[in-house]
């Protein structure tokens, strides 16, 4: 990891506007890294995981049914027919909890219980209910969290979004990625 007061003087890229590329570069702007985001559409708005309805799976264990880390990556690699990487689902269960929590913090309005903690199903064959949702809409509604979490940092100054800019190839220099080369849309 970079110490906070070296962020600043790091430049980040990132490719995308959609759901993982909002979420990143928000999470980077606030983490004080300076983040330019470059996106191909008019608006950062216009992602495909606007049609992400059933919701996310994360090994929280609420309703103290046993469920683990362990069975969330059993369950994605069954769910996978088996052809998961091994490496990367499990990691990707290790961050399930943190990432509900990141898309709450950025104002994802999650499912609650009449007690006020977020509600969870079972949904696509789990062992358990782990699946945390939106009524529906879960994947407008972690674009809004995660767009609105973008704004905040364009207003801040931690992120600069380029729209209408198609990525044409990555500069690398001594095998590295230093920058990438785009054109713009409108201007050629």
């Amino acid at each position: 990891m970079v110490n906070p007061s070296n962020r600043r003087k790091f430049e980040v890229i990132v490719v995308g506007s959609g759901l993982a590329g909002a979420a990143a570069a928000a999470s980077l702007g606030e983490a004080g890294y300076n983040v330019k985001v470059f996106t191909y559409h008019d608006s950062p708005r216009r992602a495909h995981s606007i049609a992400a309805q059933g919701g996310i799976n994360a090994a929280k264990n609420y309703k103290n049914d046993g469920d683990s880390i362990q069975r969330l990556f059993y369950d994605t690699i069954k769910g996978g027919d088996f052809r998961g990487r091994e490496g990367n689902t499990y990691r990707l269960a290790e961050v399930s909890a943190n990432i509900i929590d990141q898309a709450t913090a950025q104002g994802v309005p999650f499912a609650r219980e009449y007690g006020g903690l977020l509600d969870n199903r079972s949904f696509g064959g789990a062992q358990v209910a782990r699946t945390f949702y939106a009524r529906g809409q879960t994947g407008q509604q972690l674009l809004l969290g995660a767009y609105q979490a973008l704004a905040r940092q364009i207003h801040l100054g931690t992120v600069k979004l380029y729209n209408r800019m198609d990525m044409l190839d990555v500069v690398l220099h001594e095998g590295r990625a230093v920058g990438i080369t785009v054109r713009d849309l409108l201007t050629g």
